[in-house]
């Protein structure tokens, strides 16, 4: 069985409107998120028949993989920055991997530029010159990066990139850019957990290979692929499959099922569902654990 995921919008003071443009959502506020497949909370992705995703996992725990134990594993985001995120860094419960969109240049912030030490960092963030201390990346669509936990990162203003992460919404955030919210109030910074999971070493950038095969962690494994016609998937009993559309749009097929899909819509795969057909003209990612 396939299930088409509909996405949760959220607004964030650094958002825009691409993505209530993309999901055709009538809305004034700012954007910054869409939750494409989410287990979290309250956050629960909807399928087309009533029910949520945490309903089909509560049902069988084995739709993620045979014999699986704990809460579901992943979360998958689109993420629209119209304006730079806060400097932020997030604990071990939370590795993320991000891959580029926007066809224009952005930038990340991603790791310490040199060592540092506690210290070091309590005095940039009382100046407002944390960004000094960081790796400034220009980006282009394609490029990807893992942010894994204890890294400070930042997303920057227009950017757009889809977001594969552990199943956790954790973030320490350190600095704000001095910003305020609608109601004229600063966010809340969380500097003390923050300093306390720093990993203050200097970080080589890593940009991950343009083959196919985007990622290999511990926690997922990230895969694109360019269809032209049409290509064979297989969920196995090792994994489910999470399948996002990109760009242009075509049929999911099994025996039982066809589905039409377009540009960003998102589909879950239950584990052991065996080999389904995607077909048409289409750049897609593939998630698995």
């Amino acid at each position: 069985m396939i299930y088409k995921l509909k996405p949760i919008l959220k607004q964030r003071l650094w958002g825009g409107n691409l993505l209530p443009q993309i999901y055709g959502f009538n809305t004034n506020d700012k954007i910054g998120e869409a939750w494409i497949l989410s287990c979290i909370g309250q956050n629960n992705s909807q399928l087309e028949n009533g029910k949520t995703l945490l309903d089909l996992f509560n049902e069988n725990p084995n739709i993620v993989a045979e014999g699986f134990k704990g809460q579901f594993p992943l979360l998958i985001k689109l993420i629209d920055a119209q304006d730079d995120l806060s400097i932020q860094v997030h604990p071990s419960i939370k590795t993320e991997f991000w891959h580029i969109l926007n066809q224009t240049p952005s930038k990340l912030y991603l790791g310490f530029n040199q060592n540092v030490n506690k210290d070091q960092v309590k005095q940039v963030l009382e100046s407002g010159q944390i960004t000094s201390l960081l790796n400034n990346i220009d980006v282009v669509a394609n490029d990807s990066y893992l942010i894994e936990p204890g890294t400070i990162h930042a997303i920057g203003k227009k950017t757009f990139l889809i977001e594969i992460q552990q199943s956790a919404d954790t973030t320490y955030r350190l600095f704000d850019f001095n910003r305020v919210d609608q109601n004229g109030k600063p966010r809340e910074l969380h500097i003390s957990q923050a300093l306390d999971c720093i990993n203050y070493n200097q970080l080589k950038i890593e940009k991950h290979q343009q083959n196919d095969h985007l990622i290999s962690c511990p926690f997922f494994n990230v895969y694109k692929h360019k269809i032209t016609e049409k290509m064979s998937l297989n969920a196995t009993k090792k994994s489910f499959n999470a399948v996002v559309i990109l760009d242009g749009n075509g049929q999911l097929k099994t025996n039982q099922q066809t589905i039409d899909f377009k540009a960003y819509d998102t589909f879950f795969i239950p584990a052991d569902s065996g080999t389904y057909e995607v077909v048409g003209n289409a750049t897609i990612i593939l998630v698995t654990l």
